[in-house]
């Protein structure tokens, strides 16, 4: 008996088979633990700290609430952007969206949903006062008119061409504001949306359990309910899923996964993640403020080699400022010359020690890194890196602190723009999901001037105003030269550097059908079904 691991990219299936063999008890084993019950049960590795979206748009929050919650619009498989909750919709002007609305949908609290819901939600989110986390997806929202029962008009504060792409986030789903409005905080616990299913129970650190929703618009679902169970570590996640306490997880460990794929009742799928590592150069810093050594850096390092030796095919090298499926993406690779490096660092002064250092009047080439080791086998690419630097002359400090804590330090050295701080890091390792297919997530807030992500303190008007075409309502033709252009001076100027672009994978059992990976990393639970 086989199973298969599926390898996806660009939309490409390639099926690569493995005999699984000494399997045979654990498979009768699952097929025993998986009778109990018409649930789906699915491992998360994190809990959500709140199913409220205007406190928590974390990877854990939005697993779940892709199942209470929905877009007025939605991404299809082949990144269209396709109606849901909204029927149809129209551009009478570049700053103008209307909207025609469902009239068959309901709240799960039973309260309507109508055009003066979605009013509702937009301002609680968008609210100046006490803003929510989905405003950096809405801030060019400039107000929400009520056109009738299912009619209503969302106007921007200025053209902004993803305008569409961002209503089919799963971070502005829309939420019951009446409800909320009724229970206060306890909507983190009590949610309530239009999705398939709806909230049961939440038992902290244990479980979180949906039923169906029975009166879904689209026809009940085929399952009884989920289950999210919450399991930190990942041998346990995988035992769980071969002797079938769950049906599914999507935090897979790479180390995990020959051995998943071995067992004829999993199947494993693989596929780029729209994510981006890179990092950010601090460019206060005294060495790293000189072009030649940040180019010098980009030389130096053997990209394919390390991507290969340490990822394998769970990832690949990112040969641009944002991932190959976006629109607007350029690759912009770096080539690999340590001889042509090691010129440019001769240029400025620099000259190997008898250590094989790099050193220019008695200080040496030692640049201390930040990293927060968030991402599967980061540490390991890095110290890789490290060597190969060691190797070239470049002495490379980690800072390891926790993963959590990367952006609240990005935007902690973001703040310094303009003060008399100074970043103390050389360089920082970010990473950041490009969920709408638009170029423009992954070059707006890391590298405009003053971004809230701009860590680097670079600045380029003349970059600024190509990514206001970038994003503005032009034809898209035009939009697309301007990424370009952006793209070739972030080349030019190194405020960071490019490293890879990981891929994600899910693990189900082979009985689970309507759960599987999309392009832009959003859950579709509606269709979820048990063989």
């Amino acid at each position: 008996m086989k199973s298969r691991l599926h390898l996806t990219t660009h939309g490409r299936t390639v099926a690569a088979a493995f005999l699984a063999a000494s399997l045979a008890l654990l498979t009768a084993a699952s097929s025993a633990a998986l009778a109990q019950g018409n649930v789906v049960r699915f491992a998360l590795s994190v809990e959500p700290g709140s199913l409220d979206l205007h406190a928590d748009t974390t990877t854990a929050s939005l697993d779940v609430n892709q199942a209470i919650y929905e877009t007025l619009v939605r991404f299809d498989h082949d990144m269209n952007i396709v109606p849901w909750l909204a029927t149809s919709w129209e551009q009478p002007d570049e700053t103008t969206y209307r909207f025609e609305l469902r009239d068959d949908v309901t709240f799960h609290s039973g309260h309507p949903f109508d055009a003066e819901a979605v009013k509702a939600h937009i301002e609680r989110m968008t609210d100046p006062a006490d803003p929510g986390l989905p405003m950096a997806f809405l801030n060019h929202i400039e107000a929400v008119e009520v056109l009738g029962e299912h009619s209503v008009e969302i106007r921007l504060n200025r053209p902004f061409g993803p305008a569409l792409a961002y209503m089919a986030l799963p971070h502005t789903a829309i939420q019951d504001t009446a409800h909320y409005r009724e229970i206060g905080d306890d909507f983190g616990v009590r949610p309530s949306g239009t999705g398939p299913f709806r909230m049961e129970s939440w038992s902290r650190g244990s479980a979180l359990n949906l039923v169906a929703n029975e009166e879904y618009w689209g026809g009940a679902p085929a399952v009884d309910g989920l289950q999210f169970r919450i399991m930190p570590e990942p041998g346990p996640r995988t035992f769980a899923l071969q002797g079938g306490e769950v049906h599914a997880t999507n935090q897979v460990s790479i180390q995990d996964i020959p051995t998943l794929a071995a067992n004829p009742g999993v199947e494993v799928e693989v596929a780029p993640e729209p994510r981006y590592i890179r990092w950010l150069v601090n460019l206060n810093d005294d060495i790293l403020a000189d072009i030649n050594v940040r180019r010098a850096l980009t030389m130096a390092i053997d990209y394919e080699f390390v991507v290969e030796a340490i990822l394998g095919d769970f990832g690949r090298v990112l040969e641009g400022f944002v991932i190959p499926e976006s629109i607007g993406y350029l690759a912009v690779p770096y080539t690999h010359d340590p001889e042509g490096a090691a010129g440019l660092l001769q240029e400025s002064g620099w000259e190997r020690n008898a250590s094989g250092i790099f050193e220019r009047d008695g200080q040496t080439l030692s640049i201390p890194m930040m990293t927060g080791n968030k991402m599967p086998r980061e540490l390991e690419l890095f110290e890789a890196i490290q060597n190969q630097f060691r190797d070239f002359g470049i002495d490379l400090q980690f800072d390891l602190i926790e993963g959590a804590q990367i952006y609240p330090n990005i935007a902690r050295y973001s703040d310094m723009l303009g003060t008399d701080e100074t970043p103390d890091f050389g360089l920082l390792t970010m990473d950041g999901g490009m969920r709408t297919g638009e170029a423009n997530n992954g070059l707006e807030t890391a590298f405009r001037c003053g971004g809230n992500r701009n860590a680097s303190h670079y600045c380029n008007p003349e970059y600024d105003r190509l990514l206001d075409i970038a994003v503005s309502g032009v034809p898209l033709e035009e939009r697309l030269e301007a990424y370009y252009e952006a793209q070739l001076i972030l080349a030019e100027e190194i405020p960071a550097i490019n490293i890879w672009q990981p891929s994600w994978a899910i693990a189900k059992n082979v009985d689970l059908d309507g759960y599987a990976l999309h392009p832009a990393g959003v859950w579709h639970y509606e269709n979820v079904s048990l063989r």
